[in-house]
C-alpha cells in the first residue's frame, strides 16, 4: 500500500477529508475559484474563503497538509507590475495566514517572490514548469523547491526520470491519472488558455479549443488511450525504484454531478485504487475523459470507455526496459494492447461530427457571445 506518498485534490468538502484520512495522502491541493491556474472558473466548485480555512484547519488535525494552487504559466507580465505584485504577496500572505503548507507555482518569478518573502511555505514547482530533465530540475532546486512535479512528458522515460533523481535532493512527483495526449504539442498553448480563461469568460468569447482537438485525436485512435501518460496503481513501485517519492492524482475541477458528493466519491475511489495499488477500469480514474460541452446547443453523449487494467500486466516492461524511442509512427506496440485492453461502446459518427462542428465553429468564431452559427 501507499502510505504518505499521495497528493490528492480537494473540492473543499468537508467529508472528503474524513473519508480520505484512513488512505494517509501528505497532501491537498486546491485554490479558490477565480484563482489563475490550470483549472478555470468554469470547472472549478464556487467556495468561499471562509470554507477554504475551515477545510485547511480539519485536514491539518487528520495530518494531511494542504497546498495552495497559483500555478497560471501566463500572468500577461503582471507580476512585474507594481499593482501585480502587490497582488501576489496578498494571495500569499492570504495562504501563510490560513494554514496551507505550501504552493504549487509555475511562474519562477513568482516562485522567487514565494521563497524570499514566504520561507515558512513550502515551494513545490507545477508540472505546468516543464521540468522534464536534471537541468530544470536543478535550476528550480536551485530556487528553494521542496517538491517538483515533473512534466508528464517523462512518465514512460525512465532514464530521464532517474538522470532527475540523481540531480536533485528534494522530492520528485508524478501525476498517475492524467488523461491527456502523450507529448501534447498543444500543453504550454493549452495552459496559457487557461491561465487567461478569466478574461475571455468575462469577455464572452472563452473556448477551450485544445480539450476538443484532444478529444478528436483520442477518437480517431484508440491507442491514443494507452500512449497517454498514466500510471497504472499496480505499477506505482516500479516509478518508486526509479526515484518518485510522491504520486499527485489530478483532478480537482468538476466532476459529473459537481462539487458535491459525487466529486467527492470520484475522488477517494481514485485516491483507494492508487493506495491499494489496485484498480480494474483504468480509464475511470483518469481525468479529461468525459464527454467535452457543447459551445452551443445540446450536449452530445460520447462513447464509453474502458481500459482493463489486468490486462496491462507487462504493458510498462517495454518503456521501463528502454525500448521506446517515442515515435508512434514507426511502432505498433501499443495499439497491439489497445486490441486487447481498450473498450470503446457508443462511438456512432455523431460525437464526431459534434467535435467537427464545435473545432470549425472555433476557427471561423460563430462561437462567440450572440454570433449566429
Amino acid at each position: 500500500m501507499l502510505d504518505n506518498t499521495l497528493i490528492t485534490p480537494t473540492n473543499w468538502d468537508l467529508a472528503l477529508i474524513d473519508a480520505l484520512k484512513p488512505l494517509r495522502p501528505v497532501y491537498m491541493y486546491g485554490s479558490l475559484p477565480t484563482e489563475r491556474t490550470m483549472r478555470s472558473v468554469l470547472s472549478l466548485p464556487a467556495v468561499s474563503e471562509e470554507r477554504v480555512i475551515e477545510n485547511v484547519q480539519r485536514a491539518a488535525e487528520a495530518g494531511i497538509r494542504c497546498l495552495y494552487v497559483m500555478n497560471a504559466t501566463c500572468l500577461g507580465n503582471a507580476e512585474m507590475s507594481e499593482e501585480g505584485r502587490f497582488e501576489i504577496l496578498q494571495r500569499l500572505q492570504w495562504v501563510s495566514d490560513a494554514g496551507f503548507a505550501g504552493v504549487t507555482v509555475a511562474n519562477p518569478l513568482v516562485m522567487e517572490i514565494a521563497r524570499s518573502q514566504f520561507p515558512n511555505l513550502e515551494l513545490q514547482v507545477s508540472l505546468l514548469a516543464g521540468v522534464d530533465g536534471p537541468r530544470k530540475a536543478r535550476f528550480f532546486a536551485d530556487l528553494g523547491a521542496t517538491v517538483i512535479h515533473l512534466d508528464p512528458i517523462v512518465s514512460r522515460d525512465f532514464r530521464r526520470i532517474r538522470a532527475i533523481r540523481h540531480a536533485v535532493d528534494c522530492k520528485l512527483s508524478l501525476v498517475v491519472n492524467e488523461g491527456c495526449l502523450l507529448e501534447c504539442p498543444m500543453r504550454a498553448y493549452h495552459s496559457n488558455v487557461v491561465s487567461h480563461s478569466l478574461q475571455s469568460i468575462t469577455g464572452g468569447y472563452h473556448a477551450d479549443y485544445c480539450t476538443y482537438r484532444c478529444a478528436s485525436a483520442r477518437l480517431a485512435d484508440s491507442a491514443e488511450l494507452l500512449r497517454m501518460p498514466w500510471v497504472r496503481p499496480e505499477d506505482t513501485d516500479v516509478y518508486r525504484e526509479a526515484g518518485i517519492d510522491l504520486f499527485k492524482i489530478a483532478g480537482r475541477e468538476k466532476m459529473g454531478g459537481g462539487a458535491g458528493e459525487s466529486h467527492t466519491a470520484w475522488i477517494v475511489r481514485v485516491a483507494r485504487a492508487y493506495h491499494r495499488q489496485r484498480c480494474d477500469d483504468l480509464a475511470s480514474l483518469l481525468v479529461g475523459m468525459d464527454a467535452v460541452q457543447p459551445l452551443l446547443g445540446e450536449r452530445v453523449p460520447g462513447p464509453t470507455i474502458s481500459i482493463d487494467s489486468r490486462r496491462l500486466d507487462g504493458f510498462l516492461d517495454y518503456f521501463h526496459q528502454g525500448h521506446c524511442d517515442f515515435d508512434c509512427s514507426r511502432c505498433s506496440y501499443c495499439e497491439r494492447w489497445a486490441e486487447a485492453a481498450v473498450g470503446v461502446k457508443g462511438a456512432d459518427d455523431s460525437y464526431g461530427r459534434f467535435l467537427d462542428e464545435s473545432l470549425k465553429a472555433i476557427r471561423i468564431g460563430s462561437y462567440w457571445t450572440g454570433s449566429p452559427r
